[in-house]
């Protein structure tokens, strides 16, 4: 399954050499940071789209367990108005706090908000990934996000935007109707609470990620992973999940034009440089039909998981993981641009990865 509980998600310490190939090449391959597809009419999305206006403002959690009255009664009512079906997620299911239906259960997410282990959360919150310009940036740009994936895929619904304190138990959490974050996994590496998290929960690759500015990325991969996983991700064999991770990065880059591809991955500057220059070699790593054909979800499923690095094969530890993600975005890439007349609808429906295969190019 894709897990999207970052202490959880969805990784051979080896030789450096295989059969001759060597990871690193002479040349240092130019990282492309920013997108360059705007050339391609078919991504170019009307200014009229862009500036529609969102169906429902964001929900901030939050601000509404501030503002709930002191009556059981009244805060029940107003908890259960603001926050929809998200009140069941939040208090069964995130906080696991107590049943949605239990009226003790919004006394319990009220003392959750100011419990002394949580409010100094609340506080780091307040003055980082919370702040009401760190809010209001990141919910423009994945406003604007939206809106792209409304263009592409305008069959498709959209979920509203729910910032959150999840008490460090998910930094996304997708639902047919609401796209949660957790705003206390962005509060930045250096932060002084981040760094008094517990190493053996929080290694040191998974707090270098928590920066307030990967909120976009971060947020709308995990929802669109989740969005469309019941109808076409199939972990089956390797080939299938390269497919499906293909087409969520390629779609998730056509929605998040200005982010760097870097950033879209969950990686650093030096990782995309690293993976580009090194393409042929990972590539020969995947391609014997042992591992591209692999049908043992706990093996190939490295290439695709959250860690330090790829763990798997030859990789070395210098490569960044979920090397299988960044993979089959260039092959979704290439396949893309061989055939211009199809639409983003086309590709999601897409079940076959052998075209995929067909017309990769490993630079």
């Amino acid at each position: 399954m894709i897990s999207i509980n970052r202490q959880t998600i969805p990784t051979a310490h080896c030789s450096l050499a295989r059969s001759g190939q060597r990871y690193f090449s002479v040349a240092t391959a130019i990282a492309c940071i920013f997108l360059s597809s705007c050339s391609d009419e078919r991504w170019a999305v009307p200014e009229s789209s862009l500036q529609a206006e969102s169906t429902t403002p964001a929900l901030d959690v939050r601000k509404v367990i501030d503002a709930l009255p002191q009556s059981e009664k009244e805060a029940n009512a107003d908890w259960t108005n603001a926050v929809g079906a998200f009140g069941a997620f939040y208090s069964e299911d995130i906080l696991r706090i107590g049943a949605a239906n239990d009226p003790e259960t919004i006394q319990k997410i009220k003392e959750f908000s100011v419990h002394p282990d949580v409010t100094p959360i609340e506080s780091a919150i307040d003055s980082t990934s919370g702040s009401p310009e760190t809010l209001a940036q990141n919910e423009e740009q994945l406003s604007q996000a939206l809106h792209r994936f409304r263009h592409f895929l305008p069959s498709e619904p959209t979920p509203r935007i729910t910032w959150m304190n999840s008490g460090f138990n998910f930094a996304i959490y997708p639902t047919s109707s609401h796209l949660g974050i957790g705003l206390e996994w962005f509060l930045g590496p250096e932060n002084p609470l981040v760094q008094t998290l517990p190493p053996q929960m929080f290694p040191q690759y998974m707090r270098a990620k928590m920066k307030p500015e990967r909120i976009p990325a971060t947020a709308l991969r995990g929802w669109l992973l989740v969005h469309f996983s019941e109808r076409f991700y199939d972990s089956s064999k390797c080939i299938n999940e390269l497919l499906y991770w293909g087409k969520i990065m390629f779609l998730l880059e056509k929605c998040l034009p200005e982010e760097s591809r870097a950033n879209l991955l969950d990686w650093s500057a030096e990782d995309l440089q690293w993976a580009e220059a090194n393409e042929q070699s990972i590539w020969l790593e995947l391609q014997p039909q042992d591992m591209l054909f692999n049908s043992n979800r706990m093996e190939f499923g490295r290439w695709f998981d959250e860690g330090p690095f790829t763990r798997i094969g030859g990789i070395p530890q210098e490569g960044p993981d979920r090397l299988g993600a960044w993979l089959g975005l260039r092959m979704v890439n290439d396949f893309m641009k061989e055939n211009p007349e199809w639409s983003m609808d086309d590709l999601i429906n897409l079940r076959d990865p052998l075209p995929i295969i067909k017309s990769y190019r490993p630079a």
